[in-house]
């Protein structure tokens, strides 16, 4: 994230180097409406809906989003500070509104959910080359993206992730990654 060089934005980041993750407080861009109250979570493999409230579907009516990040580094240049975070699950150009310090005793209760259980996490093979991203590509064709009432096809899928298009397909016991391009900007 890059931030103008000024006296506000040089005191605002004062003493973040001592925070090791941080809250971001975003805007879900490119998500459009109309919003319903209800969404069905991936994670119930679209068998259960849910109140958009009680999900963290980015399909919102006010399209604001939390999002945990790994402090990585401040740099300042000569007219611009840049922030460096790892772990994010951002689309590039996010709007961010604020930035918080992730505070242990406050934000890591023990809570109930019922997304409390950890994901599946499925074998990837690739059957093309991989691009430099292929870490994040693996992890997020490893958390199954196709839609829920999909999951038992073993047709082609694509998602876009982080200025890719991935072409992929499920062969019943693991994910093969069949094609990767570079997204063609708008």
């Amino acid at each position: 994230m890059t931030f103008p060089k000024n006296d506000f934005f040089m005191e605002a980041f004062r003493g973040i180097e001592d925070s090791s993750h941080l809250w971001l407080v975003f805007e879900f861009h490119q998500v459009e409406g109309p919003f319903n109250g209800l969404v069905r979570p991936p994670r119930f493999h679209n068998k259960k809906k849910m109140g958009v409230y009680a999900t963290r579907t980015p399909h919102r009516p006010n399209r604001i989003g939390l999002s945990v990040v790994k402090f990585s580094h401040l740099e300042v240049l000569d007219h611009e500070i840049k922030l460096h975070v790892k772990g994010v699950d951002l689309v590039s150009g996010t709007p961010i509104f604020d930035i918080k310090p992730y505070v242990p005793y406050t934000d890591a209760l023990e809570a109930r959910s019922p997304f409390n259980e950890a994901p599946i996490f499925h074998k990837v093979v690739w059957s093309c080359a991989a691009p430099e991203i292929k870490d994040l590509i693996e992890k997020v064709v490893a958390l199954d993206p196709r839609p829920g009432q999909d999951h038992e096809s073993k047709k082609e899928y694509g998602v876009a992730i982080a200025g890719f298009n991935v072409r992929f397909k499920y062969l019943g016991d693991h994910f093969e990654i069949t094609d990767v391009s570079a997204s063609i900007s708008p």
